[in-house]
């Protein structure tokens, strides 16, 4: 239902009131998942239509949904989630999302908005330098197969191996598989959010070096 637009913007998702959601579509269509319901809400015109994520055989009720609009829902694989894992998560993305949300406060021309990626459940903000030739990709993940804590990335792209040799004041270089700064969120997670997006401009400054 989204326009394709740059940095692949029209992929994204927004954290908010303990939701996941498209945000408002065409002024009339939004689809969120309420993280302390478990609950999926499709709601179009003033019309809502709820599928409960914590129960089995939903993908049944979520296609039809889907289908009565018109649109093609892909197939996934089965899951049921579950209300603790939900709870977890809420706890972890407000942090994040906050401490992403002051540190974009401090960007000036060319940047996005704080993103929640469905592919990773990460969240980034990009910002552009020399207009849209050199980004800095900011970011969250949760873990993933290589990391299964959550750590914040700061990558610079296109990566200049001389910007290795620049001192960090936490975390380390990281240049297997992907190329920027790394830091494990437990070392960010014991401060208050205000730190937390000191400490990730601070970091962003330095990948300011590697143009």
């Amino acid at each position: 239902m989204i326009e394709e637009i740059p940095h692949y913007g029209h992929d994204a998702l927004f954290f908010q009131n303990d939701e996941i959601t498209t945000g408002l579509l065409n002024n009339k269509t939004e689809v969120k998942i309420h993280l302390l319901t478990g609950e999926l809400l499709y709601f179009h015109n003033e019309i809502g239509h709820f599928v409960d994520l914590t129960c089995d055989g939903f993908y049944e009720r979520l296609e039809s949904i889907v289908t009565k609009y018109g649109l093609n829902m892909p197939k996934v694989p089965s899951l049921t989630l579950r209300q603790e894992c939900l709870f977890e998560y809420i706890t972890f993305a407000k942090r994040v999302n906050k401490s992403l949300e002051l540190f974009r406060m401090k960007l000036r021309d060319h940047f996005t908005q704080v993103h929640l990626w469905p592919h990773g459940f990460d969240f980034s903000v990009e910002s552009f330098i020399n207009g849209d030739k050199d980004q800095i990709g900011v970011g969250v993940s949760p873990g993933e197969d290589s990391y299964e804590a959550p750590y914040l990335y700061v990558n610079p792209y296109p990566f200049s191996e001389n910007i290795i040799h620049q001192p960090l004041p936490i975390g380390k270089w990281h240049t297997q598989g992907w190329n920027g700064i790394k830091v494990d969120w437990n070392e960010l997670d014991i401060k208050k959010e205000q730190d937390i997006s000191s400490d990730i401009y601070t970091l962003y400054l330095v990948a300011m070096h590697n143009f």
